[in-house]
């Protein structure tokens, strides 16, 4: 069975994500760290654990581990809130790290209570730890792991080496929450990884139907409706601020309905294909932009063109379908396929239809003409 691989564009959203969502869930997760620090400092004065009260009591080492704990979650929370940049990569790389340092001060404080004999809170309070962390860390494995493995082993080889008749159960409940949290991450992780995926799949779908809704099956080439946008949303809107013009040439097969009948749909699909290719070809060097209008008539769009230029490219056009030589033995003009030009140029105030109609105009004109040549019009 062939795996499919990840193509590269799902990886970059995968890591992109998982960055977004470090910074995200760390919000809530260092309140909880907050709330849970706050616990652990409170209980000498509201409980009756009888503790230490010598300068280098457990008690003591644990407050003090406990408000390093607290002060670390109190910054890096203030930081990810009053950061400008939201999205800047060092606040990402500031959540991961602030999370192992969490760690290291939940694992000594756990090692404190079992030292101390504090055992009647360990495993609920260890499990509301260790599962508020699988919640918020677990699209990221490295720093879901990075907090979990310095607790969970603390207190497992802890557990194992203090004296107490249920070590050995103690112990296999450890291994037990481990279990849980594993598969509770494979769940989690696939879930998001599920999710991931619809949205690429989504994202790449829509730009798909963007692509077909503006450009023409057949050519490849800018339909009229994108060509039209394009004129009226970013050429016409650029040439207005700088005051230079833009040409426009409108083009149309000769007698291409008789050259269907004769040669038949498929071979005229290919006619149109080979002509989609010149033009492109041909407006190459001034960077135009090619479009069809349907049919057998096409557009071509030259960004800071002038008449000459139009003149220079309308003969190119002209010189280059002379050179591939389509064969049209029934053309009343010339036996290999020819087109029709129609040629005009954008002026400052005028609107997309305007010069399109112009375009148009002088093309009717070339046909009049006899086809197989230019029209130009000012």
């Amino acid at each position: 069975m062939t795996i499919k691989k990840p193509c590269a564009a799902f990886d970059f959203r995968l890591a992109e994500m998982r960055s977004i969502a470090i910074k995200t869930s760390m919000t809530w997760f260092l309140w909880v760290n907050i709330l849970f620090s706050l616990f652990i400092l409170g209980r000498r004065y509201f409980s009756t654990f009888d503790a230490l009260t010598s300068p280098l009591s457990p008690q003591d080492l644990l407050e003090s581990v406990m408000v390093i704990d607290l002060t670390l979650s109190v910054a890096v929370l203030f930081i990810l809130r009053m950061a400008p940049l939201q999205h800047a990569n060092w606040l990402r790389k500031l959540a991961k790290v602030s999370v192992v340092g969490l760690s290291l001060c939940w694992a000594i404080c756990f090692y404190v209570l079992i030292a101390s004999e504090d055992i009647r809170i360990i495993f609920p309070f260890a499990a509301l730890l260790l599962f508020t962390a699988l919640i918020s860390l677990y699209f990221d494995p490295k720093v879901l792991l990075s907090f979990i493995v310095p607790v969970w082993l603390t207190i497992l080889v802890t557990t194992l080496f203090h004296p107490s008749s249920l070590t050995v159960l103690n112990a296999l409940l450890w291994i037990l929450l481990a279990g849980l949290i594993e598969s509770g991450r494979r769940i989690l992780n696939s879930w998001f990884l599920l999710a991931l995926r619809r949205e690429q799949e989504n994202a790449d779908l829509i730009q798909q139907l963007g692509q077909l809704a503006s450009k023409d099956p057949l050519t490849g080439l800018a339909n009229r409706r994108s060509f039209e946008a394009r004129m009226d949303d970013q050429e016409i809107l650029n040439h207005q601020r700088d005051g230079i013009g833009f040409g426009l040439i409108m083009l149309d097969v000769d007698h291409f309905k008789l050259y269907n009948d004769y040669y038949g749909h498929q071979q005229g699909d290919a006619c149109l294909v080979a002509i989609a290719q010149t033009l492109e070809f041909a407006t190459q060097e001034s960077k135009g932009v090619v479009g069809r209008f349907g049919g057998e008539e096409f557009v071509l769009l030259l960004p800071d063109a002038t008449l000459d230029m139009l003149l220079n490219t309308a003969e190119n056009i002209t010189q280059a379908l002379r050179t591939q030589a389509l064969p049209y033995v029934l053309s009343p003009v010339n036996p290999l396929v020819t087109v029709s030009q129609g040629l005009a140029t954008w002026q400052p105030g005028q609107t997309a239809p305007s010069i399109i109609a112009r375009a148009d105009k002088a093309l009717y004109m070339a046909k009049q003409q006899g086809r197989n040549r230019w029209v130009a019009v000012q």
